[in-house]
């Protein structure tokens, strides 16, 4: 079992010219995080769960302060046998997030269904299952995107990611080309990146340095929120008949 402390997360939406620059002051300070290529980078593809009335989607609209997020990630394109697949809680309290996580081992896309998710820990299985049995949680959107990914060199609780191409997907959509070049489906424009910095202690003075030169306001494209409103999956909740 993997419990992450409670973390602060800040978000912005910088446009590729502003993050080359950033980096260029702030890579002293960072290292390339696991899971990540040569040039600290990797796929990630994501399948959210959510109630069959949408609850999770609901209350993060709502602004619900304490508030849960449940999905399965894997590091590539597709969920394919034998690759790592984690199991994720993202508990929110507030400006603050915990995280829940559970390696699947010998994952396969079987494992996609709850009913099928395993647990060595009682206390993962209970965090897990409980919300499972609590929202009757099924499989909800899929979200793909591309990551830069680095951890600070001296505090490895610092994480510094880069996120774009991100794409909204049906459960069982297999992402091909067609797809990965579907302008509908796109959360954002091509030229833009989703940077987030999360840390257990306070952010590095080189942290706030850039963000005042680059002239950051706090924003945000919220992957799961967003891939339910570019699939549609809201408007059985406007209609008043849920899927």
């Amino acid at each position: 079992m993997k419990v992450r402390p409670l973390r602060a997360e800040l978000k912005f939406v910088v446009h590729g010219g502003v993050k080359d620059a950033l980096m260029a002051r702030w890579s002293p300070y960072l290292m390339q995080a696991p899971f990540t290529d040569a040039h600290a980078r990797t796929s990630i593809l994501s399948q959210y769960y959510d109630s069959p009335d949408l609850a999770f989607y609901r209350e993060k609209l709502d602004g619900i302060e304490i508030r849960n997020k449940v999905r399965l990630r894997v590091y590539g394109m597709a969920y394919e046998a034998g690759q790592t697949a984690f199991l994720e809680i993202k508990h929110r309290q507030g400006d603050k997030v915990r995280k829940y996580r559970q390696q699947l081992r010998d994952f396969d896309a079987a494992d996609l269904g709850p009913g099928r998710w395993r647990f060595d820990d009682p206390a993962m299985r209970s965090a897990f299952m409980t919300l499972v049995e609590r929202y009757r949680l099924r499989a909800s959107a899929q979200v793909y995107y591309q990551r830069e990914a680095f951890e600070g060199g001296a505090d490895r609780d610092l994480r510094v990611t880069w996120d774009s191409v991100l794409l909204a997907m049906h459960p069982g959509e297999t992402l091909d080309r067609t797809l990965l070049f579907d302008s509908s489906r796109r959360m954002m424009a091509e030229t833009l990146f989703v940077l987030e910095v999360k840390a257990t202690g306070e952010l590095p003075a080189w942290f706030h340095d850039g963000v005042i030169a680059a002239e950051l306001r706090q924003q945000t494209v919220p992957k799961y929120i967003t891939a339910v409103e570019i699939l549609g999956l809201d408007q059985h909740l406007a209609s008043g008949i849920y899927a």
